[in-house]
């Protein structure tokens, strides 16, 4: 396949670019600051800015099978307007990709609109950890995306939101699938490693099983 991937060089961005090039497709990856993702076979670099023209944009994502939105404008970060950079790099995306003709996006989502078995979502509950409460409007950011692409059906679109805690860890190959519910393992932890958080956004990728929907993967 030919993968647009907006963020390549973040947090997430990086471990879908190393899956998706470990099982031979092909990669167009989009970042503001390119330098420290090396030159590998099967991936081409492009210097982007979402928030330009919306016409240019699309154009640049077009011919590709599949764009994966994992664009982050600054992880953890405290800036007072963070919430609104984190909604503007969204609409600007939502605004492009009329003109690439890609139906499908998968969109790097975060666990803070799961719900809890009381209904509550896992941002707004008090088993939310106190010590990201400064990053809350990021957080926020994140979950906006979400409720935006529900305005666009003419979208094949997916938010895959990770278990609570998203870590550095191993490629196990092995995960379990939810979708409106934060999941937890038996010792009543939700977790995630990055590793096989790209293995489950590749999964989708190659064979689709959500549709303008969100889900969720975990241990």
């Amino acid at each position: 396949m030919k993968i647009a991937l907006i963020g390549v060089t973040g947090f997430v961005g990086q471990h879908v670019l190393r899956e998706a090039l470990e099982r031979g497709h092909t990669v167009t990856g989009f970042a503001r600051n390119l330098d420290k993702i090396p030159d590998q076979h099967n991936l081409h670099k492009v210097t982007l800015d979402l928030l330009g023209d919306s016409l240019a944009t699309g154009l640049a994502l077009s011919g590709h099978d599949v764009v994966v939105y994992a664009y982050n404008p600054k992880r953890q970060s405290k800036d007072p307007d963070i919430f609104e950079q984190h909604v503007r790099g969204h609409k600007a995306l939502l605004a492009a990709m009329p003109f690439s003709n890609v139906k499908r996006l998968l969109c790097v989502g975060g666990a803070a609109s799961l719900k809890l078995p009381g209904g509550v979502e896992f941002l707004d509950s008090d088993r939310f950890p106190q010590q990201f409460n400064d990053f809350k409007p990021s957080i926020r950011g994140t979950r906006e995306l979400y409720y935006l692409l529900k305005d666009h059906p003419q979208l094949d679109w997916v938010f895959l939101a990770p278990s609570s805690v998203l870590f550095d860890g191993t490629r196990t190959g092995s995960y379990r699938v939810g979708t409106d519910y934060l999941l937890f393992n038996e010792a009543g932890v939700s977790t995630i490693s990055l590793q096989d958080y790209a293995v489950a956004m590749l999964d989708e990728m190659e064979k689709p099983a959500h549709h303008q929907q969100r889900f969720t993967v975990g241990y």
